[in-house]
Parts: structure tokens; C-alpha cells; sequence
């Protein structure tokens, strides 16, 4: 069986940090975006990574509430039963996704591959909330 390689790792890594500085719109960082720069680049060690990437998914899952019951407070009501049935799809999505990144990228060899399975689920959380900011934005009509 192979492993994933410190530099495949890394390259993962690297990849996602810039998937994760992408705004929400076209001219704002996400607030969440900019506080992870931030706390990366004062500490870049594979336990700090690991701390930001892991702080930054509970700011991602606790903004993805916030956004969620916002936009369903502007929705009617077949709206609101089409995007709930969604979430739920989406939440039970997420902990099979997670399931997976645990069970095909934590189990590599290497503290890199920690890093990189942290970060994936940090990344579906972050990709989530943007949809659902997508969303409002066309209520807003853009």
C-alpha cells in the first residue's frame, strides 16, 4: 500500500491554504479566512496548522448556523422545507466525508497527514458556509 509522500502532503496543504484564503465575494475576505491566515502564520508548525485548521472548522461549523437559520428566516416556506431537507443531506454528506478523510488520509503514515485530514474537514465546513452566503447573495440579487 503505498503512503502519501511529505511532499504530496504538503502539497495538499499548501493547496488548501489557498483554497482558504478565496473571499466570499469578490472583494471581502471572509472574516474566518483572514483570522486563519493569521493565526497560520504565527505558527506554522504541523501542531499548530493542526490547532488553526481544527479552531477554524468550529468557527465554520458555528458561522454555517448563522447563516443558515439567517437565510431561513428569509425564505417562505417552501423554500425553507427544500433548503432544511438540504442541510440534513448535507450534514449526513459531511460525516460520511469525514468518515472517509479519516479513514483514507489520517491513516497515512506521517504527521502531514494529520495536518491534511484536519484541513479537509475544515474544508467542507468552510465550503458550506460559502454556498449558503451564495445563496443570500441571490436573495440580494447579487
Amino acid at each position: 500500500m503505498k503512503t502519501l509522500t511529505t511532499l504530496g502532503i504538503q502539497s495538499i496543504c499548501v493547496a488548501s491554504l489557498l483554497v482558504g484564503s478565496a473571499s466570499a465575494s469578490a472583494d471581502n475576505e471572509y472574516p474566518i479566512d483572514a483570522w486563519y491566515k493569521a493565526k497560520t502564520a504565527m505558527d506554522s508548525s504541523t501542531v499548530g496548522l493542526r490547532r488553526s485548521a481544527s479552531e477554524a472548522r468550529e468557527k465554520w461549523d458555528a458561522e454555517m448556523n448563522v447563516v443558515y437559520n439567517r437565510l431561513m428566516r428569509r425564505l417562505n416556506k417552501a423554500q425553507q422545507e427544500n433548503l432544511r431537507d438540504a442541510q440534513r443531506k448535507w450534514l449526513q454528506f459531511r460525516d460520511a466525508e469525514s468518515k472517509s478523510i479519516g479513514a483514507i488520509v489520517a491513516t497515512q503514515d506521517g504527521t502531514l497527514a494529520q495536518l491534511a485530514a484536519t484541513d479537509g474537514a475544515m474544508e467542507l465546513a468552510r465550503a458550506r458556509v460559502l454556498q449558503l452566503y451564495r445563496y443570500e447573495q441571490a436573495l440580494n440579487g447579487f
